[in-house]
């Protein structure tokens, strides 16, 4: 790289080494990023350019924004990949999807203030401000990006609304029977929400809720329906929080029934012009499996994938659904 990447929009920081204290940098046009669902390996070019720098001058950098990032926040299998893609439909809009970055700060957070941290709570929020700078500089023609977060990053909403005064996100869920439904037709799924579950058990227990539940007592059923509630506590509580203005709930099963009712509530969160709804009403990305674009899959399919799954799984499902109630009673 003749010049630093801090220079120039078109690298990306995509990975974050900790340990050695390193960037990865890698140069994304805008047609990789559109191609990517997830900027991580898998969308690592046949012929990468970019490399590895020190942390430190990231650290360092100026990290004025006027326009930073909006942001799509989910509980996980849940839609967020369609709706982040319905989003390109509007030309001045660019999603980032998923940033391996952004899932080393979430794994970092927890720590800070420990002696096992490996960054300062000073250095922490630089690096957070830094990563926001660079996920929000758009690649003309375009005018602002919109990052969607890996599910696994919902404790990071609170502080990046808090550094990020005007950004927006979208909290997007669905209802229990169709979460638990969507999980266990795919064991991938499932693992997904288990790794996830002892962060969303902390996050009750640090709100004085499910003291005396522990991770290893609960099936995989039971850590599915315990994490899709902590989710939804997580959500109800920003929602009427100090930064409720700038958050909007989504159900994905409201946007799939009430498409252009959803899409009109999302752009005017998000304040864009409500006539490209339109546009993305009839966006080829309803009818493609949004993770891999090249397979079909629509709005039929994903209803009756959903209802054998809730055949096949009818007494996992209860499983979780009983738990939860039995807990909640």
């Amino acid at each position: 790289m003749s010049a630093s990447p801090l220079q120039q929009p078109e690298f990306l920081p995509f990975k974050i080494d900790l340990v050695m204290r390193r960037v990865l940098w890698l140069r994304l046009d805008a047609q990789q990023r559109r191609e990517a669902a997830f900027l991580d390996d898998r969308a690592m070019p046949s012929d990468p350019q970019g490399g590895w720098m020190a942390l430190d001058p990231l650290l360092a950098a100026d990290n004025a924004n006027p326009t930073p990032a909006h942001a799509i926040f989910h509980i996980g299998h849940c839609g967020s990949t369609l709706l982040s893609r319905l989003l390109d439909s509007w030309p001045e809009l660019q999603g980032l999807r998923e940033p391996l970055p952004l899932r080393t700060l979430a794994e970092l957070w927890p720590m800070l203030g420990h002696p096992q941290a490996r960054l300062s709570d000073t250095q922490a929020a630089r690096l957070i401000d830094a990563l926001w700078a660079r996920w929000s500089m758009p690649l003309p023609p375009m005018q602002r990006n919109v990052v969607k977060a890996t599910s696994s990053c919902n404790g990071l909403i609170e502080p990046l609304l808090a550094r990020q005064p005007d950004m927006r996100a979208i909290l997007l869920d669905m209802p229990l029977r169709p979460y638990l439904a969507t999980l266990l037709k795919s064991p991938a799924s499932v693992l997904d929400a288990a790794n996830a579950a002892g962060e969303r058990l902390a996050h009750l227990q640090s709100r004085g809720i499910a003291r005396d539940v522990a991770l290893h007592e609960l099936t995989l059923p039971q850590q599915c329906a315990m994490g899709w509630w902590s989710e939804r506590l997580r959500f109800e509580a920003l929602a009427f929080g100090a930064h409720a203005a700038r958050v909007l709930r989504i159900d994905f099963e409201e946007l799939l029934q009430h498409p252009e009712r959803e899409l009109h509530r999302i752009s005017a969160h998000l304040e864009l012009d409500p006539a490209h709804v339109a546009i993305a009403l009839a966006s080829p990305a309803w009818g493609r499996y949004s993770k891999a674009q090249s397979h079909g899959y629509g709005r039929d399919d994903r209803a009756h994938d959903l209802a054998l799954a809730m055949q096949r799984h009818a007494g996992e499902i209860a499983e979780g659904e009983a738990w939860l109630s039995r807990f909640m009673a």
